[in-house]
């Protein structure tokens, strides 16, 4: 176990830095880019918010979901837009993300199809007809996620807490019911993050001394949208680096070694998570106010005990 801990270490830590650097650099626009699709909704469905507003809480909500889960980001940015628009519930905020998330599953969708043309899901075990199936399957759900949003904020709100739940996540997924202006106004910034992205990827493979192909970047896509399956984001890395293992060598055709593929993946999830992390308490001190972490501080530090009075 220390050898294997030694060989990963050893190896991320012989990376070039430019590589890394430009690497992070890309993460940061892949998450400015989908923050400002993010935007748009939120103008759509909730009425007028400052870019910079919506990018600064999109980007702390990656930073804390890489900490936490997906969902704990979807929190914080919920907990971080909510102090900005206070007029707004929280459902319909939610529901923002849940329109987010339906254009990214398309867009994910379309990412997935050139995985299988170009070889790369059958890596992980995926074969052309189940993917096809787990493409179908997504663009359903996607479908019936936006009817039930335009039915749900189509009806009159009624009596009762789910109720107004429901309705309020309705009127955050409104944009959903024009899909005309959607495609025009949310989809190519969800294209621009993607692509951001899989240039991050490639930089990161890059500097690991790794093959930095179209279809290695798409095998690691698909590793880390695998493991982010799993709520807890440490188990999550674990399953996209057991995936990245299995799948890199059949799907680039290079013979690399299954401790310069964990390192790579561990590596890069480590800085991004870092990165992100600091962006967060960058972000939260902004908005919270610059005494909010000086605070949780005095309350989460272990306290001294009194000293006895002197006799």
């Amino acid at each position: 176990m220390a050898s294997w801990v030694e060989g990963v270490w050893s190896a991320a830590a012989g990376a070039p830095p430019g590589w890394l650097a430009l690497g992070l650099l890309c993460h940061l626009l892949n998450q400015v880019t989908r923050g400002c699709g993010w935007c748009a909704i939120v103008r759509r469905a909730c009425g007028d918010v400052r870019r910079r507003d919506a990018v600064g809480v999109w980007v702390a909500g990656a930073g804390a979901g890489g900490v936490l889960s997906a969902r704990g980001g979807d929190a914080v940015r919920v907990l971080l837009m909510g102090r900005r628009m206070p007029e707004e519930r929280a459902s319909v905020l939610t529901g923002t993300l849940v329109a987010e998330a339906a254009g990214d599953t398309l867009v994910g969708a379309a990412v997935l199809v050139l995985a299988v043309a170009l070889g790369a899901a059958p890596a992980l075990g995926l074969p052309g007809l189940e993917t096809s199936l787990w493409i179908a399957a997504a663009v359903t759900a996607s479908a019936l996620l936006w009817l039930v949003a335009r039915r749900v904020g189509a009806r009159p709100a009624r009596p009762g807490r789910a109720r107004r739940v429901l309705s309020g996540v309705g009127a955050g997924c409104a944009p959903l019911a024009r899909p005309g202006e959607y495609a025009r106004c949310v989809l190519p910034w969800q294209v621009a993050s993607r692509g951001f992205r899989g240039a991050g990827i490639a930089c990161f493979l890059a500097a690991f001394g790794l093959p930095a192909g179209v279809a290695a970047v798409l095998l690691v896509m698909l590793a880390q949208t695998g493991g982010r399956l799993l709520p807890l984001a440490p188990a999550s890395a674990a399953a996209a680096v057991g995936m990245l293992t299995a799948g890199f060598a059949p799907a680039t055709g290079a013979a690399v070694s299954a401790g310069t593929v964990t390192a790579f993946m561990v590596g890069m999830s480590g800085l991004l998570t870092a990165a992100g992390a600091a962006l967060t308490v960058a972000v939260v001190s902004l908005t919270a106010g610059p005494g909010a972490l000086a605070a949780l501080w005095r309350a989460a530090r272990p306290r001294r005990p009194a000293r006895a009075p002197a006799a």
